[in-house]
């Protein structure tokens, strides 16, 4: 199965989930913590790499889905 790259941004006020390459939101919220609970649901059953940015666009983390597929979580 192919790992897709999300990211989440804040835009308009709202934080939103996006898929790399596509305008279109996914999945939005109120705040950040909101939305990574909602990303980690739309998630659960897909390979993903999400990049975190923070309110001014820089990327602050990164978030691979499912967690036991993390290379520095597995030793790979």
């Amino acid at each position: 199965m192919e790992i897709k790259t999300y990211h989440i941004t804040h835009e308009d006020e709202r934080w939103m989930l996006k898929e790399d390459g596509f305008a279109d939101a996914l999945v939005e919220a109120s705040d950040q913590d909101d939305i990574l609970e909602k990303t980690r649901d739309y998630l659960k059953l897909r390979k993903a790499r999400v990049l975190v940015h923070d309110a001014q666009g820089q990327v602050e983390r990164e978030l691979v889905y499912p967690r036991d597929q993390h290379p520095q979580e597995t030793g790979g």
